[in-house]
């Protein structure tokens, strides 16, 4: 058994529903929905997101804000700034995660934890 299908198996047994549209599974992205009521995804593109839903009248679903959950790392970044200084911050960047089986693994993690909590 292949990782993907193994974290896709735990997560149904989690109670994990898949609310993938169509054209979302034709981007190349996979929508899960956890018993929480947390809504989270996973991209082709490396993300891992996690959505804020609220409710509208029309609509009666409609995905607002979003929350990466991928792993950070700190990015020096300067610049000049108009008075003609030198400016150094540090920026966070987010890890790409390429592997479709890591993304759905990290989900399982995300999905455990939010789950665990909910339960008290």
């Amino acid at each position: 058994m292949n990782e993907e299908k193994l974290a896709i198996d735990t997560l149904n047994a989690l109670g994990v529903k898949d609310v993938t549209t169509n054209r979302q599974k034709n981007n190349g992205t996979t929508m899960f929905e956890l018993p929480t009521g947390d809504t989270v995804a996973e991209f082709n593109s490396g993300y891992i997101r996690r959505y804020l839903m609220s409710k509208h009248v029309i609509t009666k679903r409609k995905y607002n804000t979003c929350y990466q959950l991928n792993p950070t790392y700190d990015v020096d970044w300067k610049s000049i700034n108009h008075d003609g200084e030198l400016m150094e911050h540090v920026n966070k960047a987010r890890v790409l995660i390429y592997s479709r089986a890591e993304r759905l693994k990290r989900l399982v993690s995300y999905a455990i934890k939010k789950i665990n909590k909910s339960n008290g």
